[in-house]
Parts: structure tokens; sequence; C-alpha cells
């Protein structure tokens, strides 16, 4: 009875991604209320990843079941997923060239998405890389932004984009010591 409390309070916890049953019904099982078949039992059993072995274990007292939900996240894994957004985050050239072109439209990445008709932080999950881009999505981007393929292929051909090479010196700049930037700022100041 232990065993099956332990897992249904896993369940409870996580069984909106591994089952279809609700919250109800499990409550019910936990407060003795119902019964659970032994078809049911091997459902959880194989969902949660637990062995016959460690069933027995579980059984016979030799290894102690966990009152800590959080102990299954280790057996509930993303890798047989396909990738995703938030799995991994790749940064390819096409999100950096659709950022540059965010930015000479002069938008922030809420209200492009809003644009778009995208989600609020889709931009912002599209420019770090956190969504995977396909064809059609950077054409309907591009000419919602009211600019070309064309310009948009031609971007991803430049080295150093603006936004880039303004990354990249205000990191060197706030890498220098005062002295150097005393130095520094007369010829900026000139240059602009």
């Amino acid at each position: 009875m232990a065993l099956a409390r332990f897992l249904l309070r896993l369940k409870k916890d996580y069984g909106s991604i591994l089952f279809d049953f609700s919250s109800k019904y499990i409550e019910k099982l936990e407060n003795g209320r119902g019964s659970i078949s032994v078809e049911r039992f091997k459902e959880f059993q194989q969902k949660y990843g637990f062995s016959d072995c460690e069933l027995d274990e579980l059984r016979s007292g030799k290894m102690k079941a966990s009152t800590d939900a959080n102990c299954i996240r280790k057996k509930i894994t993303t890798e047989g997923r396909k990738n995703r957004r938030f799995c991994h985050r790749r940064i390819t050239r096409e999100c950096i060239v659709l950022k540059e072109m965010r930015l000479m439209k002069n938008l922030g990445q809420h209200s492009a998405s809003h644009l778009c008709g995208l989600g609020k932080h889709t931009i912002g999950f599209i420019e770090n890389g956190r969504i995977t881009l396909t064809d059609k999505k950077i054409r309907h981007i591009v000419e919602t932004y009211g600019l070309t393929m064309e310009l948009f292929n031609q971007l991803l051909k430049i080295s150093h984009l603006r936004h880039e090479m303004i990354e990249q010196c205000q990191t060197i700049i706030e890498k220098m010591d005062e002295n150097k930037l005393r130095i520094v700022m007369p010829m900026l100041r000139s240059m602009s």
C-alpha cells in the first residue's frame, strides 16, 4: 500500500505529463476510496520506469521508497523528444540577421512579436536560438517587417552586422581602464 501511495503521489504531481487521469481520481485512490487494478498498477510502473526487481526490493524493504516527488525527474527525460523550443540554444546566422532587420526597423522584441502575430516572447526566442527557423517562418517575419528576402540574403553574406559591431565595441570599451577611455572619447565624439 505504501508503494502504491508513493506511485500515486508521483502520478498526482506529474500525472498530466504521463497519464490521462484526473487529480480527483488519484486523490480517491490515495484516500482509499477506490481500488487500483493490476493493469493500472503495471501502467504506473512502466510509465515511471520501475523494474520488477525494484518493486520487489521496495516490497521487501531492501529499498526505501522516497517521499520526495522530485526523485522521479531523473527518470523522465527529454532525450526521446524531437528538438523543440528550449531544448537547445543554437544561434544561427539567420537568427542574427533577423535581429539586425528588427533593429533596422527600430522595433522591440515584444512589439515585433505582436506585429508578426506571434506570442509576445517568440521573437526573443528566435533571436536567442531557442526556436528552430523554417524558410516559411523567416519569410513571414521579413515581410511583416516590410523588408525583402533579397535584403535578408544580402545581410546573410555580410561578415559583421551593425548590431554585432556595436556589441563588440561595447564589450571592448567596458574592459578599458579610465585613461584609455579618456583617449578614445574625443575620437568617438568627432565621428558622431
